[in-house]
């Protein structure tokens, strides 16, 4: 392993007085040294089926279809502030189409991690609280989707609800069923 030493030289003599470790590249082998104990006595485990994963990928599926659903959006005190019937899950509001992020080269950088679009082909919101709701009204007589941005907490159930404004609090619709289920794919 290459070391990145600070080195004392002096000027006239271009003699080396003395090197030493930053406390960075200390810190560097110390934790690098204890993976390696880790890895030796806790190894990290294979597994030939993961239950998280395919739950994932059922929910990515879910999400691409075009399931009924109700949403409700609340303050940061907890105050429903409203609901819909909605279709899909709610989209937070800066997702991107593109990369939103942008490699920016120097001489000095050899390697730049750069963010992967989503099995929907979007790129996924780090920085907003904000949502776009897919609300289902009525209009003329007929439903349409309305986009409502909304900056509050929202949670979207996969079946119909009631919700109380006076107390706060949201119910499924009895006997509702759910448009999403999961499956069990345990081995």
């Amino acid at each position: 392993m290459i070391k990145n030493n600070i080195c004392l030289i002096a000027i006239l003599g271009l003699s080396v007085v003395g090197c030493m470790d930053s406390a960075e590249d200390k810190d560097r082998e110390a934790v690098a040294d204890q993976q390696k104990t880790y890895q030796v006595a806790q190894p990290i485990p294979k597994f030939d089926h993961s239950s998280e994963r395919a739950v994932a990928i059922q929910l990515y599926i879910a999400r691409n279809n075009k399931v009924a659903t109700h949403t409700v959006w609340r303050s940061d005190t907890g105050i429903v502030e409203g609901d819909c019937p909605s279709v899909g899950y709610p989209l937070p509001y800066d997702t991107s189409l593109t990369n939103p992020l942008k490699v920016a080269r120097s001489s000095m950088e050899h390697s730049k991690v750069l963010e992967q679009a989503e099995p929907n082909g979007l790129y996924s919101s780090k920085n907003s609280t904000a949502t776009w709701v897919r609300c289902v009204t009525l209009v003329v007589g007929k439903d349409v989707e309305a986009p409502i941005y909304v900056e509050s907490k929202v949670t979207a159930y996969p079946f119909p609800v009631e919700v109380d404004y006076k107390t706060n609090r949201v119910k499924p619709v009895e006997g509702a069923v759910p448009t999403v289920t999961i499956k069990n794919t345990s081995k």
